[in-house]
């Protein structure tokens, strides 16, 4: 499974460059930047290269719609568009994307165990 996950985080890292807005694929590029770029550490991801492209891929699959938008807006720095796409989750989401979550309480690494 982790030989899969891991070619496709390769795939989706070398298309990261050809991807239009609004799409899926644009939400993962983003989500591969910020944890990257350490963004996505208050919800639990520090990872690599291959693992961050590998959490996007697995997040997208198993997160709903509106919390990988959320999580997009938050990887693209957009707050107020994060906080509004925040407010209509619930339950283990809603608790997962709260970047001042107590520790101990779910966050994405529960999700994207399999990149880790």
């Amino acid at each position: 499974m982790r030989a899969i996950l891991t070619i496709l985080a390769l795939l989706a890292l070398s298309g990261c460059s050809r991807v239009e807005a609004d799409t899926p694929a644009a939400q993962r590029e983003a989500v591969t930047r910020a944890c990257l770029e350490g963004k996505l550490v208050p919800f639990g991801l520090k990872l690599d290269r291959v693992g961050c492209a590998c959490a996007s891929n697995v997040l997208q699959a198993q997160l709903s719609p509106k919390a990988m938008t959320a999580l997009e807006d938050y990887a693209r720095g957009r707050k107020d568009g994060f906080e509004s796409a925040r407010a209509g989750l619930g339950g283990d989401e809603k608790l997962m994307l709260d970047p001042e979550r107590s520790s101990g309480s779910p966050d994405l690494r529960k999700v994207a165990a399999d990149c880790l």
